[in-house]
């Protein structure tokens, strides 16, 4: 038998105490869990940790439904969400964009573990603020109170929201977390930390050669968020820590340090943690095992540990990609959109094409990665893939005929299927629609080495042929597909170059060339326009429903104005027009670039008429 830690939602959303159960599984526990709690509806199970045996990592394990993270009410809330048991890496790193459910699992992790978790709001416990009702003003702040009563409340209320105070109160009582914290500031800024105590307060100060000022009143939210970060690490009192975006006010460098003093920590004392983080400095994996540490969040679906979507013969591969660009991890993790290139060459090239046909925003947005090769644009591409992220490449032609890469393209979503249908080929495989083409080559006594395979179809430039159309057909799905596979071949013949250099190819790309294409294919911009007119379509929808049934109850009406609870807003996106006998016609004010779209209706009009219109 194992005892387990499970945890649970009511109905109305409150929590349940929780409560270790004795079973042989983790759903053996839940049902025991819920034979002990009878209610109706019945309760809705949030978490399970394993609890370790001695001598293990603590947790054993831990499993996080999407009710513990999402709410009951969300689609799926029975499935796991998350389940972490593997703790052989002292730091494990949550990462993805917002939303994508990062902080809610890490302080449900913290919760169903009962361990010590701050959050992004962590120095609000280090301030004192006047509640307004529609918001807070920070006033004057006279320190910690060391009241034994009011202690004693302030930590719980600290231990709930993972506030900053506990670690204040670990300066003053535990002698070793303060000089540790001392001696870190002094080392890393110059400057001393003494405590203070006034009138009943704590109140900690800075001292820079004859200056000395408040650390909670005068000093900026950097140096505060350095102090209670660095207490937290050298307490004694967790065995796993959660920190919501160690970076908050940090500049990167600090970042850094105190992260190595966290793995310092855990890796001395055995003890764990976790940090969400949109630092991209934070990964800096070296080995392909180091994958094991990283958690990709994404909207819509369960975290993937990266070493996940990693076979055991990429590890070296892996590796080597990871020794020639170590910040290769990061800039897939945290892009947008990444561009996978095959080396620095290409990198060099497509950022200076994309300079000239794109623009700055564009180029910002636009992250290329050198992938070392080829071969390292097939690995990570499949890596990405399975990841489920957003993923672009750009290769030579004579990739095409890599197994590796072959076998990557036809992992690509929707591809087999586009293939069979584009090709009426059977099985859906890039293998299948090169054949033609490759029997063509054997033909032509073309050696069978990819390079030269890869000359010879970038010779095939005459559409009017069947391989000609093959090709172009092959490399229009491949683009739709997220692949771009250069026509000329190389990227020198792309560019028109001898010689494949860095200054060669930023010279080349300077002006225009064959490259531009393909860069603004790569090119990456968040554009808003078409959400946007979807929306407006639907907010002047609305406002039409609303003058509707105002018609039905005097059908002889004339409107010059929106009605309804949202008339004031309404009339800011439209204006009304009376435009004849029970007909309206709603033109658009804002936004600016739709000004002057419109729709005209009567209250017969049915819903699939109500059609926003562009000015003629």
């Amino acid at each position: 038998m194992t005892r387990f830690l499970v945890s649970a939602v009511a109905p109305n959303g409150g929590s349940i105490d929780r409560q270790q159960v004795d079973a042989g599984s983790e759903r053996e526990a839940a049902d025991q869990f819920l034979a002990i709690h009878t209610w109706d509806p019945p309760l809705k199970v949030t978490s399970i940790s394993r609890m370790p045996t001695d001598g293990d990592k603590f947790p054993d394990s831990v499993t996080i439904r999407r009710a513990g993270v999402f709410g009951i009410d969300s689609v799926g809330s029975e499935h796991e969400f998350i389940e972490i048991s593997d703790w052989s890496h002292p730091v494990q790193y949550f990462v993805g964009r917002n939303g994508s459910g990062k902080s809610k699992a890490a302080r449900a992790i913290a919760l169903a573990t009962g361990e010590r978790i701050l959050t992004t709001d962590r120095l609000v416990g280090l301030m004192n603020v006047v509640n307004h009702g529609w918001g807070s003003t920070p006033t004057e702040y006279r320190g910690v109170p060391i009241g034994e009563e009011e202690r004693r409340q302030i930590l719980e209320m600290a231990r709930l929201a993972g506030l900053a105070t506990t670690e204040l109160y670990a300066l003053r009582e535990e002698p070793e977390v303060l000089l540790r914290v001392a001696a870190f500031i002094r080392r890393a800024l110059g400057r001393s930390i003494e405590l203070r105590e006034t009138a009943g307060f704590l109140d900690p100060y800075v001292r820079m050669g004859s200056v000395e000022y408040s650390l909670l009143r005068d000093e900026g939210h950097g140096l505060r968020e350095l102090v209670v970060l660095l207490a937290a690490v050298y307490r004694d009192d967790w065995r796993l820590l959660v920190v919501d975006e160690a970076e908050l006010h940090l500049h990167p460098s600090m970042a850094r340090l105190w992260l190595a003093e966290l793995n310092r920590e855990c890796e001395q004392s055995g003890r764990s943690a976790i940090v969400v983080t949109h630092e991209p400095s934070f990964l800096r994996p070296r080995l392909a095992s180091d994958l094991a540490s990283i958690w990709v969040f994404g909207a819509g679906s369960p975290p993937r540990r990266m070493s996940e979507s990693v076979l055991d013969v990429q590890a070296d591969r892996v590796e080597a990609s990871l020794a020639q660009n170590p910040q290769l991890v990061s800039d897939i993790v945290f892009s947008p959109r990444p561009v996978l290139l095959e080396g620095v060459t290409d990198v060099a090239a497509m950022s200076t094409t994309l300079t000239r046909v794109a623009s700055a925003e564009v180029v910002a947005q636009t992250d290329l990665v050198d992938c070392g090769g080829s071969g390292g644009v097939a690995l990570w591409l499949e890596i990405c893939t399975k990841l489920g992220l957003d993923v672009r490449a750009v290769c030579d032609l004579d990739a095409l005929f890599d197994p590796e890469m072959q076998r990557t393209l036809d992992s690509l979503p929707g591809l087999s299927s586009a293939i069979t249908e584009t090709f009426a080929e059977s099985p859906g495989r890039i293998s299948t629609v090169l054949r033609p083409l490759i029997r063509k080559a054997d033909e032509a006594k073309v050696p069978s080495d990819p390079a030269s395979r890869g000359a010879w179809l970038a010779g095939l430039d005459d559409e009017s042929t069947a391989e000609g159309i093959r090709k172009a057909r092959l490399l229009t799905l491949l683009a739709d597909h997220g692949v771009w596979a250069h026509p000329q071949g190389t990227l020198e013949q792309v560019l028109a170059i001898d010689r494949k250099g860095v200054a060669e190819a930023r010279a080349a790309a300077s002006v225009t060339c064959d490259l531009d294409p393909a860069a603004v294919w790569s090119a990456y911009e968040l554009d808003l326009h078409g959400d946007v007119e979807t929306l407006l379509a639907v907010a002047v929808e609305r406002v039409a429903h609303s003058i509707m049934e105002a018609l039905r109850e005097d059908p002889s009406a004339q409107f010059g104005s929106p009605v309804g609870t949202s008339a004031q807003a309404d009339a800011r996106l439209v204006k009304v027009l009376p435009v004849g006998e029970g007909v309206h016609r709603l033109e658009v004010i804002a936004p600016a670039a739709f000004a002057g779209w419109w729709l005209e209706f009567s209250r017969e009009s049915r819903a699939t008429d109500l059609n926003l219109q562009a000015p003629a």
